[in-house]
């Protein structure tokens, strides 16, 4: 089975705000992570996409593998809880570029 990988030219993320300052902070944070995407202002909003791309990219491909934060413990009982309830809304809200 060959699936598409989400935010590639082939399967760009695709979301919805309300605002154009959302916007922008959806685009610089598909921008940080090299992903493709298409925004679009509308009174729903649906940030499904998103989130999915984002949980996919900080999970580690096996959840028994040690966490990235450092904790020495496994991904599945550390981050992989907080993870569970990711709030895409306080994460677009706080993101910032930070300069290397």
């Amino acid at each position: 089975m060959n699936t598409l990988q989400l935010g590639s030219r082939q399967r760009p993320i695709i979301v919805k705000v309300k605002t154009q300052e959302k916007a922008g902070k959806v685009g610089l944070i598909c921008d940080h992570f090299g992903w493709k995407y298409i925004v679009g202002l509308e009174y729903e909003e649906d940030l499904t996409d998103l989130k999915r791309a984002l949980k996919e990219k900080m999970s580690p491909a096996n959840a028994y593998d040690p966490c990235p934060c450092g904790s020495g413990e496994k991904f599945k009982f550390c981050c992989g809880k907080l993870m569970k309830d990711f709030d895409v809304n306080k994460y677009i809200a706080e993101f910032e570029v930070k300069a290397d």
